[in-house]
């Protein structure tokens, strides 16, 4: 009991973040606090539990392998406890329950946006901020996040949501002069490797640059020139488009991601429920106006 009434809450929180970071100045960026300070909490941790937490070693700070149940019972207790904080604040259902989703441009406009009436038919009390985003590594102020670089680090739920198909359109009056100058991005979309797979496809640097998939396809309209395009994005004008070898294509994986404290939080399961069966509907649709060759 002693040793009970000697522990600090602050410095089993100083102790989870470096659980969490693995480094003394990783745990003191999270907290805001300098690293001297989370070295101190440390010992004075140390001394209250009458063993040695961490000590450093040739590479770097190790926890200590005899007290790896308390280490475990730290993080653990810190996960309860914002879940339980998450759920005071989510079981009040009438009151509105903001959620802001990143995503890259082309999830947004055509798989997410399209479908938005589902979500709000099943939960209407819930306001979704959508932020388009392609290069997302990290949630930033973001609840939810769509990306796909799959993040490695940071205590992030990760889970694969599905896959953008690239493939080469053309408008149908394309004319020959046209069929190398192609439209590519200009970095926003560049986690897609668009520039790869089009010089793969054309033989050459694109011709002509834009932001977005949405843009490229304006000017595929306005001057007669290809682009690669997902496939989701071609779907809705594929009247208006010639594939141009159905054969060579490039899948992109992409990741769901949010933070594990937010795991049972019923809001942002709600939500990520939604995009989950968009992402289910939209690929039924494409695989059905693209069929693969046989």
């Amino acid at each position: 009991m002693d040793r009970m009434e000697k522990l600090n809450w602050d410095d089993l929180r100083v102790l989870s973040a470096v659980i969490e970071k693995q480094s003394l100045n990783g745990a003191a960026k999270r907290l805001q606090i300098d690293p001297a300070t989370v070295s101190r909490r440390i010992n004075r941790l140390s001394k209250s539990l009458g063993v040695s937490v961490y000590s450093k070693r040739a590479d770097g700070w190790q926890p200590n392998p005899e007290i790896e149940k308390f280490l475990d019972l730290v993080n653990k207790f810190e996960h309860d406890l914002e879940v339980a904080i998450t759920e005071m604040h989510s079981i009040q259902n009438a009151l509105p329950q903001k959620i802001a989703v990143a995503a890259p441009a082309a999830v947004l406009t055509t798989v997410l946006l399209p479908n938005f009436e589902k979500l709000k038919e099943r939960s209407p009390s819930i306001r979704l901020s959508l932020h388009r985003a392609a290069k997302l590594s990290h949630l930033g102020q973001n609840d939810l996040i769509v990306t796909a670089l799959q993040p490695e680090q940071g205590r992030l739920m990760v889970q694969s949501i599905g896959k953008l198909t690239l493939e080469a359109f053309a408008p149908p009056d394309m004319k020959p002069e046209n069929e190398t100058q192609w439209i590519g991005g200009d970095g926003v979309e560049d986690p897609f490797c668009v520039e790869n797979f089009g010089k793969e496809i054309f033989g050459t640097k694109p011709t002509h640059r834009v932001d977005t998939f949405a843009d490229a396809l304006q000017l595929m309209v306005l001057n007669g020139c290809p682009s690669i395009l997902p496939r989701v994005v071609a779907r809705k004008f594929k009247d208006d488009l010639v594939r141009l070898d159905s054969s060579r294509t490039k899948a992109v994986p992409l990741y769901l991601c949010y933070h594990e404290s937010r795991r049972d939080d019923r809001s942002l399961r709600t939500v990520i429920d939604w995009i989950r069966e968009t992402f289910v509907l939209e690929g039924a649709l494409c695989k059905a106006k693209f069929p693969d060759p046989k």
